[in-house]
């Protein structure tokens, strides 16, 4: 195993998620997905009949990477959408069977990765770090909004 040697965390940030995502991939392929359609596939089996635009507001994804991922997970049968009745121009997101029978597989892929990710970590360490961590997150949000704003 490699050594640690520094403490940059923009860099550990971007390791991770690198490698996160490799992993997912590795694990996701043979339901037919990767790392970045996973998330569509459990929000919307969570809340079916979601909108792209409630979609967009909970993931931080930009619209039009939104929409092609919709596109390409209706075509390989995994989402349906529907036009509401009530507006014409609104979609609503379905999962299929095919989604549902994935997104069990898809929490116990994630569920497993975890256990292997925070193994050397107490309970008390584990949330104290989620603490942490989805404070910084949130003050990433929250800058570049600002940035994008000021453009």
């Amino acid at each position: 195993m490699r050594q640690i040697e520094d403490k940059n965390f923009i860099k550990w940030l971007s390791i991770a998620d690198r490698y996160t995502k490799m992993h997912l991939d590795r694990h996701l392929a043979a339901l037919g997905l990767n790392s970045s359609q996973h998330m569509y596939v459990i929000k919307i089996c969570r809340y079916p009949g979601m909108t792209q635009d409630q979609f967009q507001t909970c993931s931080y994804l930009n619209p039009s990477n939104i929409t092609r991922s919709i596109a390409t997970l209706e075509k390989e049968g995994f989402i349906i959408r529907k036009v509401s009745e009530q507006d014409k121009r609104t979609k609503h997101l379905y999962p299929t069977k095919k989604a549902e029978d994935a997104c069990e597989r898809i929490f116990a892929i994630a569920s497993e990765w975890e256990k292997k990710i925070f193994k050397d970590m107490t309970e008390e360490e584990k949330e104290k770090f989620l603490d942490q961590f989805l404070k910084i997150s949130r003050n990433i949000v929250t800058e570049l909004e600002k940035e994008e704003d000021s453009v």
